[in-house]
């Protein structure tokens, strides 16, 4: 399989996704939830997923693609932007959350993964080995505690990350608030799995960990928890409490205050 058949392949299996859409019945208007995807593929044999073992930056649960399928090739890497129908109503609602957020948010890890049933057996049907970490009921991941400026935080040591491969693959780096900044920002949602495909990498234009990040302050301002300082990026304790006042309040929902309302929300900044 050829690169060009393969990004085709994602055109076919995007255009016909199912319930890319969402009601929300405060407007009584039906909004879409993903745009196409930007995609990126890394090489198996990396040698940045040796690095991702090391404790500083996944931990010793991080498993290399070739140690989940040992004729591994590459991986492939996906971002799908929220919509502006989405992220709009998001960075203009001035609640702890809001309708459009909760809906289209609460529904993308279902359109991805109705995706990847497109994709995958496509993939198959034409010769190509697909293994999906994500979705391994062997996946694990391990929060161990520790300290961020002084104040309790965690860490997850995962077996798979969808964030670190996407930065592997040539979508883009890291910003304070600890999501990936790609070309068309950072709201949106991620995607990755591994083939025996022997396709072209994606070449990486980035050499930092948060070379894309202006540090511009903007998500620390916007975040209702204070849990993203400059110093010491996203606490991940206080932002999973945030998350819990919200269902606590409401029932239900999420925040992402930090993924909208700033300058990389749908872009790339531009540093200076």
């Amino acid at each position: 399989m050829t690169n060009q058949q393969f990004y085709a392949l994602i055109d076919q299996c995007f255009a016909a996704l199912p319930g890319n859409s969402v009601h929300l019945p405060a407007e009584d208007v039906d909004i879409p939830v993903l745009d196409a995807p930007l995609v990126g593929i890394a090489r198996a044999d990396d040698p940045l997923f040796e690095k991702f073992r090391e404790p500083e930056v996944i931990g010793p649960e991080w498993r290399a693609p070739r140690e989940w399928m040992p004729e591994a090739r590459t991986t492939a890497a996906f971002f799908f932007p929220f919509t502006e129908a989405v992220r709009s109503r998001a960075r203009a609602s001035k609640e702890l959350t809001n309708e459009a957020w909760n809906t289209a948010y609460g529904s993308n890890f279902k359109l991805v993964d109705t995706f990847l049933d497109l994709l995958v057996p496509r993939l198959e049907a034409a010769g190509v080995k697909v293994v999906q970490p994500n979705r391994d009921p062997g996946l694990q991941r391990v929060m161990v505690p520790t300290l961020s400026g002084g104040e309790e935080d965690v860490h997850f040591s995962v077996s798979w990350s969808n964030r670190h491969v996407c930065f592997a693959a040539g979508l883009g780096t890291f910003g304070v608030h600890r999501h990936l900044i790609t070309d068309k920002g950072c709201c949106g949602t991620l995607a990755s799995f591994i083939m025996d495909a022997d396709l072209v990498p994606t070449e990486r234009t980035y050499t930092d960990v948060y070379e894309y990040c202006t540090r511009c302050g903007a998500c620390t301002k916007r975040c209702p928890a204070s849990a993203i300082t400059l110093e010491h990026l996203r606490n991940l304790k206080k932002c999973s409490a945030q998350g819990g006042t919200i269902r606590e309040k409401f029932g239900s929902g999420f925040c992402g205050k930090c993924l909208v309302g700033v300058p990389c929300e749908h872009s790339k900044p531009t540093v200076g």
